[in-house]
Parts: structure tokens; C-alpha cells; sequence
């Protein structure tokens, strides 16, 4: 992609959140896009978010699981970024008008204490950033329709990561436990609604 397009990709991804209405599949228009290209999109996206006066508060890393990177036809997770205006209060209210198709998932939220970086990163490393974890709802919403109803072509890997991973808010939980207290291998999540599990 040149950077013009990526630019206008950017811009339309924008101004489908601002004006809350899903634009067509990007995939469409560039469908030799490669995940660079994904990730391009997505800096400018933020780099918008930012001049417009949000602040990065923290990433989220999605499509951890094999059955979703499956179902997008990639290997490994993608990530987005948060900002400031996405964080939401446990037990508080979240405005239903803010969002265009809004899903909820449960996760578990990792608050860093040290920054990590570089390629040579391992579990030890990461324990070792983070402050304490605690449960969390991301709140995924997507700004780019997920089926184009005239083609039937379903959203990519390129649709998902240009769009800030689908990343719309967060809530999250009050019970924070250190990262070493506890087996994450062994940590899930139910999540209920009226008391029926969803």
C-alpha cells in the first residue's frame, strides 16, 4: 500500500467511530495487503487518535487462541492499542450509544510496572513487568462491516488489525492479584447475563 492509501484508511476508519456507522471491508479495496500493511493502517489510525486528544493508556493483544487465528487465516495473536477514553469503571455504566456493534469477552488485564520490549521476551520476563493482574471485559466493536452483503466476503486478518483489533473499551475487574500468586494456566472465565452463562 502507498502511504496515501494507508493514510485514507486510516482517515476512513476515524471517521466511521466518530460518526458510528461500519465502513466497507477494507480487504476489498486492497486485497494484496499484507499484515505490515495492517499495522501501518492501524498507526495512522492512532496517530489521528492521538492528534485529536486521546492518550495511549496501555495494548491489547487478541486472536490469542488457535481456533480464532484459524479462523482468520493467521498464526499468531494481533494487538491494538488502548486509550484513555476506553476505560470504564467496574460497576459503573457504559453508554450503549457509543458503540456501533458492541461484543463483550472476558480477559484477564496484565498492568505493567516495568515496560517490556524486544524480541527475546519470555514468561519470566513478563511476570517480572507486571504489577498485578486482574479480570476485565474488553468491549470489541468494528468499525468495518463484517460480512459485505454483496460479495458475502467476510472480514481478514488486514479488516481486524487495521481497525485497532476491533478494540473499543475496557472494564476492569477490582480483584487484583499479584502475578505470581496464581496458576494463570489454570485461570478462565464465565460470563453471565441475568444469571445465564452467555
Amino acid at each position: 500500500m502507498t502511504d496515501e492509501q494507508v493514510e485514507d484508511a486510516a482517515r476512513r476508519l476515524f471517521e466511521a467511530e466518530r460518526d458510528r456507522r461500519q465502513i466497507s471491508l477494507l480487504s476489498l479495496d486492497f486485497p494484496k495487503a499484507t499484515m505490515d500493511d495492517a499495522y501501518r493502517v492501524q498507526a495512522a489510525l492512532v496517530k489521528l487518535k492521538v492528534m485529536s486528544g486521546l492518550t495511549i493508556k496501555g495494548w491489547k493483544i487478541g486472536l490469542t487462541s488457535k481456533a480464532m487465528q484459524s479462523a482468520l487465516s493467521i498464526d499468531i495473536p494481533d494487538s491494538g492499542i488502548l486509550f484513555d477514553d476506553m476505560f470504564f469503571e467496574d460497576g459503573g455504566t457504559v453508554p450503549a450509544g457509543r458503540f456501533i456493534q458492541p461484543r463483550i469477552e472476558a480477559e484477564i488485564a496484565f498492568v505493567m510496572k516495568a515496560p517490556l520490549a524486544g524480541p527475546d521476551v519470555w514468561v519470566d520476563d513478563v511476570l517480572d513487568a507486571t504489577d498485578h493482574i486482574t479480570p476485565s471485559l474488553e468491549i470489541l466493536d468494528t468499525r468495518i462491516e463484517r460480512v459485505n452483503k454483496e460479495t458475502g466476503k467476510i472480514r481478514t486478518f488486514f479488516d481486524t488489525i487495521s481497525d485497532n483489533a476491533a478494540n473499543a473499551g475496557i472494564v476492569v475487574g477490582g480483584r487484583a492479584a499479584g502475578p505470581r500468586d496464581v496458576d494463570l494456566r489454570w485461570m478462565g472465565a464465565i460470563v453471565s447475563r441475568s444469571g445465564e452463562v452467555e
